[in-house]
């Protein structure tokens, strides 16, 4: 398999599987970028059979190691989300889901994903969006219905997310 296929299919729900270890973007990418070369450098050597696996195991090993190395006291070594931890495969299906979700948001339009991300991540008031980008309330309004229109299409588990986090 291609590399840049397998970065493209497992680079953002890898990222935001560390990050449900290490609460810290830059050393989540930092982590999954040398799991790619660990990859690239075994694919090199033999034939790995399931690349997502490998990826998976690497990256939760260097998490744990950059856990235990950063800490001269216990640290609980184990992903968490907003309710706590959660077991490892919690933390890999919900982050595959969150980079599904993430990729669906980037793929709308410009102004779209700009007036949803001030709503919903932001929680701004449609008056204050409006008011920001010299729009109407209806257009804002307009906007967002349309976003979630298409998220909802694309997103098996959007409401889980949109009212979870």
């Amino acid at each position: 398999m291609n590399i840049d296929l397998i970065f493209q299919q497992h680079y953002r729900p890898l990222c935001l599987y560390a990050i449900h270890y290490l609460k810290d973007v830059d050393a989540a990418e930092d982590i999954v970028q040398d799991a790619f070369l660990r990859l690239i450098e075994k694919m090199s050597e033999e034939e790995i059979e399931n690349h997502k696996s490998y990826l998976y195991s690497t990256v939760h090993n260097l998490c744990i190691k950059q856990l235990q190395q950063s800490s001269a006291i216990e640290t609980i070594a184990a992903p968490c989300d907003i309710d706590g931890i959660i077991s490892d495969e919690e933390a890999i299906d919900v982050s595959t889901r969150e980079a599904q979700l993430w990729t669906a948001i980037d793929a709308l339009p410009l102004r779209c994903r700009e007036i949803f991300l001030m709503s919903k991540r932001d929680g701004k008031k449609y008056r204050e969006i409006a008011s920001e980008l010299n729009i109407s309330e209806k257009t804002v309004e307009h906007q967002i219905s349309k976003a979630i229109r298409v998220l909802r299409s694309k997103v098996s588990d959007f409401f889980y997310f949109l009212f979870a986090a």
